[in-house]
């Protein structure tokens, strides 16, 4: 516990630091480049993570079966599966970039762009996708920190690798001509800060995996392929979900369109990276348990997972919805704030489910069961598509329309078909989670009346009076959710470290 207490305090540091970077960047950026040019960044940046749905395939399950071997001291075939990923990787990533480059070419006719920007975003599309080789490459160098279970260290690197980015842009953009492919510049160089760190901690933990051309085997590879296809089709199905709106937004309505709806994605990633923090931090504790088949010991790790991130969601949700107008009068002054605000709400509300759900899709890669999820999530990822198009086309929502659709089809795959599963693969009762979902529901409903009620007392008006609200509101937060959701063994469980210091 002290080690994973840790790991998320360095992490949420991280976090921290890349969102006061955000903070101060993005309308540094869109009142240098312009909002419609904004929005090509978040575009290019989504079309390479759309293409890490053909390396999935092969990444998704590197790390599970490097780490389980070992675990078990089969190091022989634990650095056959690390040298076969990372000859794969450069195969499938060298490839993603030749076919990226011909569609660069041809960019304009792909999508609605002013042509006193497509040379600049032309070059942004390539910078961005150079970085995504480099970044596939060495992406089998991460099972070194999941294996000794250093991911507090990993954070560390990434706190780092945010600065150097925020540096870098600000320079560059103070030095020369305002380009909007200079953002590709800063992504790369946060991309080599993480890579070498990644390099670094495998040689130091586990000098014993080594990436040796004699250590490759097609074989090895068919088997990851064989057991990540579904992870592919599964992202394929996110990206059905939350990946074509940005692109929908540009071909059906407006740059600009498009722009705004960037703004509120980024709120709506802040929301993701949130829970994610939690969900990586135990991940390699699941794995140890479920590798070492201490089922009783890994489900109250998931329960106590799902506690935490669901906390980390509800906090976000409810100070967002309480504060978030004074947030964006202070941030982007000069956008249409009320549809940015709403476009964020409806977006993030997924978050109320999915905060709580999100250390629980380790499962699937800890049980190798991703068929029967993957076909409901490309299922309704269709179905988002479908309504997306049809609402635009035959209804007056607008840009409404994109958000709604995505909200209520995530919606249903957290609360419905993902919980239920979930307890099957792991031979558990069906309503196994259903108990800790509904306590965060509970929670975010009483936090968001809770902060809503104090913003209409006083609504800040300046980044510090707003700095003290989301402080205050942080801290009362956590009490009231611990309250709500964790047992009197959990208390003591996340306070024992505490007593001990």
């Amino acid at each position: 516990m002290k080690k994973l207490l840790r790991t998320m305090l360095v992490t949420g540091a991280a976090f921290v630091v890349n969102y006061m970077i955000t903070l101060v960047l993005t309308p540094f950026i869109t009142q240098t480049v312009g909002t419609a040019a904004y929005g090509f960044v978040s575009l290019a940046k989504n079309l390479a993570q759309y293409a890490t749905i053909i390396t999935l395939a092969l990444n998704s399950f590197a790390s599970r079966h490097i780490a389980v071997a070992y675990h078990n001291g089969e190091m022989e075939k634990a650095n056959t599966y690390f040298s076969s990923t990372f000859f794969g990787d450069v195969l499938l990533g060298g490839g993603v970039l030749v076919g990226a480059c011909v569609a660069i070419v041809y960019l304009d006719r792909l999508f609605v762009i002013p042509p006193e920007i497509l040379s600049d975003v032309q070059w942004l599309f390539l910078i961005v996708f150079v970085n995504f080789l480099l970044v596939t490459i060495f992406t089998v160098y991460g099972a070194g920190a999941y294996i000794a279970n250093r991911l507090d260290i990993v954070g560390l690197f990434k706190l780092i690798s945010y600065v150097v980015e925020a540096v870098l842009l600000l320079v560059i953009y103070r030095l020369l001509e305002a380009r909007v492919a200079y953002v590709g510049f800063g992504l790369m160089a946060a991309s080599g800060v993480v890579i070498a760190s990644n390099v670094w901690i495998t040689r130091r933990f586990t000098p014993q995996l080594r990436v040796r051309r004699t250590s490759f085997r097609r074989q090895a590879v068919k088997k990851l392929v064989a057991d990540g296809v579904w992870s592919s089709a599964n992202d394929l199905g996110a990206l059905l979900h939350n990946g074509l709106d940005l692109a929908i937004c540009n071909l059906m309505l407006t740059p600009l369109a498009m722009g705004q709806l960037a703004i509120a994605k980024s709120i709506d990633l802040i929301f993701h990276s949130l829970y994610h923090l939690v969900a990586q931090t135990f991940q390699p504790i699941f794995l140890r348990s479920y590798a070492e088949n201490k089922i009783d010991k890994l489900m109250r790790e998931l329960k106590l997972s799902m506690k935490l991130s669901g906390m980390m969601a509800n906090l976000a949700f409810a100070g967002f919805a309480a504060l978030g107008m004074a947030y964006y009068r202070l941030w982007i002054p000069g956008e249409d704030i009320a549809l940015v605000y709403r476009l964020t709400v409806i977006t993030v509300l997924t978050s109320v489910a999915s905060g709580s759900m999100k250390p629980l899709y380790y499962i699937y890669t800890l049980t190798v069961k991703q068929k029967i999820p993957c076909m409901v999530t490309i299922v309704t990822g269709v179905m988002n598509v479908l309504g997306m198009v049809v609402l635009l086309r035959f209804t007056d929502m607008g840009i409404d329309a994109v958000v709604w659709t995505t909200a209520v089809l995530v919606g249903f795959i957290n609360v419905v078909s993902n919980p239920v599963y979930m307890a099957h693969v792991l031979h558990q009762p069906l309503r196994t989670f259903y108990p800790n979902i509904l306590r965060n529901v509970l929670s975010c409903a009483v936090l968001t009346g809770l902060f809503m009620g104090l913003s209409r007392l006083y609504m800040p008006a300046s980044w510090p009076t707003l700095i003290l609200c989301v402080i205050l509101y942080a801290g009362i937060g956590m009490l009231v959710h611990f309250a709500v959701v964790f047992t009197p063994e959990e208390w003591r469980e996340v306070l024992r470290p505490f007593r001990k210091k």
